[in-house]
């Protein structure tokens, strides 16, 4: 009988250890776990590019310069679309509002503040642009120049880097013009 009793305590102690939850297998949490992540506000971004500077003119005239002056003003997040290893998906999604004054240089007189005013930009644009690299991706974009019949575009090259937007380089272009800018354009 003593047997018998010693034998079902052990079987139930056996019994009870065996439908208990592994502790080995548990993730080790050191901070406490937010499960409420997609409720979490997004963080923008946001900030202040000068558009300042003489740029060469597109036309094949010798001494021939566009002065510009203005900004672009700019809002963006990175979002991660599909976050499931190995390749997330991450995406800029960004707000741009350009305002800029394009004035003509005239070159063989004295410099004056009156410069003929030769066009403007006052444009609003928002993008979703996929991200390749981990710590800066470049941008072109492309303004249209309001106020001339002969289709000038300005072309800025931007870098995102972490929580900026920077200027890389900027240059005027006809249509279908095939210019590709390699470094800052006289800025």
């Amino acid at each position: 009988m003593k047997t018998l009793i010693l034998t079902l305590v052990t079987l139930s102690l056996a019994f009870f250890i065996g439908c208990q939850e592994n502790s080995i297998t548990d993730p080790v949490v050191n901070a406490p776990v937010n499960k409420d992540q997609a409720a979490a506000p997004d963080k923008y971004f946001q900030g202040t590019i000068p558009l300042e500077g003489a740029l060469d003119d597109p036309y094949p005239v010798i001494n021939s310069f566009y002065r510009i002056t203005g900004q672009i003003e700019y809002r963006f997040r990175i979002y991660i679309a599909d976050p499931i290893p190995p390749a997330p998906q991450r995406y800029l999604s960004v707000r741009f509002e350009t305002n800029a004054d394009l004035y003509n240089v005239c070159t063989v007189c004295p410099p004056s503040f009156e410069d003929e005013l030769a066009g403007f930009i006052a444009e609003v644009s928002e993008e979703q642009i996929p991200l390749s690299g981990e710590h800066f991706t470049q941008i072109e974009k492309t303004f249209s120049i309001q106020g001339r019949e002969d289709g000038m575009v300005l072309k800025v090259r931007l870098l995102v880097i972490n929580d900026r937007i920077e200027l890389n380089a900027m240059w005027l272009a006809l249509p279908n013009a095939n210019t590709i800018a390699t470094e800052i354009n006289h800025y």
